[in-house]
């Protein structure tokens, strides 16, 4: 088993002296939000009267923090950010004074200033890379298609811009983020190579600490928008379609209507489109949101599972039933270093049940394979 592996750097230089005095360190990353992270150091009381760390100067708001992370050789980013909040806490005895360090990804100096602005004749597209460039970010960004005539509906920011960015991520049912030195806006990675399996009460294969499932039939819906045309005045109609965003199991969430029901229908209301391919780009966000009907949330010890768990990508879970193995979306992920160990608790997603017989769900050796078997005829048994 391999043993953990944590560095921390601060102004490019790793800050090797905290290690000692450190209690705990979390960083968090999620699909829809900034990554963080929240340190605390024990605070010590010198013979001159002076704190450890209460005056350092890599300390103090504004340092530029670097979180590695992984196992022996395998260490790897996990946030590159500002130090953003100091917390010193003085308990009631020495042993109970502690520094707490917050801080939060790039994305917090995109989130100081509120601007009125018009985006005239932009792509959505456009207006994320042009403001990713603006802060130094490298924009790993996918083209939306619709270019916003100002004849018909002009992009008006009234918010920092990476709320902007995010607002107009939504309605192309894309993420809106900042890893290192890159910016993304693009759909969600569903396609992506799934991480090392998650294997839950699977014999000596086992690497999940605890796991547990949701299915929420209310979710999926169908979706529809009206609108009047600006120039026409004719009455534009548009609605989702299923199938567009890749299902990640055998059973698509329009498949567990029961017998005679009608799939839920939701109207998009009070949004401006430039036409029919923007209405119909907004329902199928919304569509494609609603088709989450699975949410799992658990925890992994990393030295058992043997890597990082990243969000914004996919991992294969077995050893909970032909309905829930397979494919998941990863929303979120806390690294949480302690005197005990590295913990990973997350949170994945599917929109889909039951595996569609392709997946992989080998971790090595012979049990594995025949688990991966056993999926499969199972996945053909609840499949419609």
């Amino acid at each position: 088993m391999r043993h953990d592996d944590l560095r921390i750097d601060i102004d490019g230089v790793e800050a090797a002296d905290l290690y000692a005095d450190l209690l705990n360190l979390e960083v968090e990353l999620d699909e829809e939000l900034a990554g963080m992270f929240r340190m605390t150091l024990a605070l010590l009381l010198r013979p001159d009267g002076s704190w450890t760390y209460l005056d350092d100067e890599r300390l103090t708001v504004w340092r530029r923090v670097r979180v590695t992370a992984g196992l022996q050789d395998d260490a790897q980013p996990l946030l590159t950010g500002y130090i953003t909040h100091v917390r010193p806490d003085f308990g009631p005895g020495l042993d109970a004074c502690r520094l707490q360090v917050w801080g939060t990804d790039a994305s917090v100096l995109m989130d100081r200033v509120e601007r009125l602005k018009d985006w005239p004749n932009k792509k959505d597209s456009d207006i994320a890379s042009e403001t990713f460039q603006a802060y130094g970010l490298t924009p790993q960004v996918t083209d939306t298609g619709i270019v916003h005539d100002e004849a018909v509906s002009t992009v008006i920011q009234r918010e920092t811009d990476i709320q902007l960015l995010r607002r107009l991520a939504v309605r192309n049912g894309f993420e809106c983020f900042v890893d290192g030195d890159r910016g993304y806006f693009r759909p969600p990675a569903v396609d992506d190579t799934p991480q090392p399996v998650l294997a839950v009460h699977f014999g000596e294969e086992t690497n999940v600490n605890r796991f547990s499932l949701e299915v929420d039939a209310l979710a999926p819906t169908d979706v529809a928008m009206f609108q009047i045309d600006h120039i026409a005045g004719d009455v534009l109609e548009a609605h989702a379609v299923p199938g567009s965003r890749t299902a990640l199991g055998a059973v698509p969430a329009a498949g567990v209507l029961g017998p005679g029901m009608e799939p839920g229908l939701v109207y998009v209301a009070q949004s401006v489109a430039t036409g029919v391919p923007e209405m119909t780009e907004i329902c199928q966000s919304v569509y494609d949101q609603a088709e989450w009907l699975v949410t799992g949330e658990g925890e992994v010890a990393a030295n058992e599972y043997g890597s990082i768990l990243r969000p914004r990508t996919t991992v294969t879970v077995k050893g909970v039933g032909a309905t829930h193995s397979g494919v998941y979306y990863v929303a979120h992920v806390t690294h949480r270093f302690t005197l005990d160990g590295y913990l990973q608790t997350f949170r994945i997603k599917r929109n889909a049940l039951a595996p569609k017989g392709d997946e992989d769900f080998s971790t090595g050796g012979a049990d594995a394979a025949a688990g991966l078997l056993a999926a499969g005829a199972l996945a053909a048994e609840v499949s419609p």
